[in-house]
């Protein structure tokens, strides 16, 4: 387990100076997590424009089919994480049954544990960061919080992702705002750079993000 999240404010760094593409930072960061938690795998869910779950980044294929089950179902923890805006952890899935879709193919790939953090952008949440482990009891209160760290930092780069600028509803867009502050706060205190200078790095991301979703 490593508190240590200073590699993934790097990731965020460089992905709002243009060095790295959207889907390589949320991968990063959900290896720097699963390392974080001492986690077996991780994945990255968010919500399309259509509302609709999607696995955006994972550590093993593995992920892809736990997630799956749970958006098939429309249930599971991975989405009461981020419709309730909580962290849920699954202690042991052999013997939860909320969500029976997710517990059949966890027994099947020997997931035993999990953990979902949700991804909240201003007031919304927007998807979770998915913690999956083999060993029973593997997180602690502690792992939870360290888990937040990183869901903080999936969601400055999942702002991006979400396309906020663009859209027309206005609490949306007030919502990227207060991310895109977010992240130029970030790079303030991390690197000592100018006000001018964080405004301008963040307002290219974001630029650039919105072209290539088009």
């Amino acid at each position: 387990m490593d508190s240590d999240d200073r590699p993934a404010i790097a990731v965020v760094h460089e992905f709002i100076g243009g060095a790295i593409t959207l889907g390589d930072a949320l991968t990063e960061i959900a290896e720097l997590a699963t390392r974080g938690v001492g986690a077996d795998m991780a994945g990255l869910t968010l919500l399309t424009d259509s509302g609709r779950a999607k696995t955006v980044a994972y550590t093993d294929g593995m992920v892809m089919e736990l997630d799956q089950a749970q958006y098939d179902s429309d249930r599971g923890p991975c989405l009461q994480a981020f419709r309730e805006q909580r962290t849920v952890l699954v202690a042991d899935t052999a013997t939860e049954d909320r969500w029976p879709e997710f517990g059949e193919v966890a027994a099947r790939s020997g997931i035993n544990t999990s953990l979902s953090i949700p991804i909240i952008v201003g007031a919304r949440g927007v998807g979770a960061l998915n913690l999956y482990a083999h060993a029973h009891g593997t997180f602690s209160d502690e792992d939870a919080a360290i888990g937040m760290q990183f869901g903080r930092h999936a969601a400055t780069v999942a702002a991006y992702y979400d396309r906020a600028e663009e859209a027309d509803n206005l609490q949306r867009a007030t919502e990227s705002r207060a991310v895109i502050e977010q992240a130029k706060g970030i790079l303030m205190a991390t690197t000592g750079c100018g006000a001018d200078t964080a405004r301008s790095c963040c307002a290219n991301r974001a630029a650039r993000s919105a072209s290539s979703t088009r």
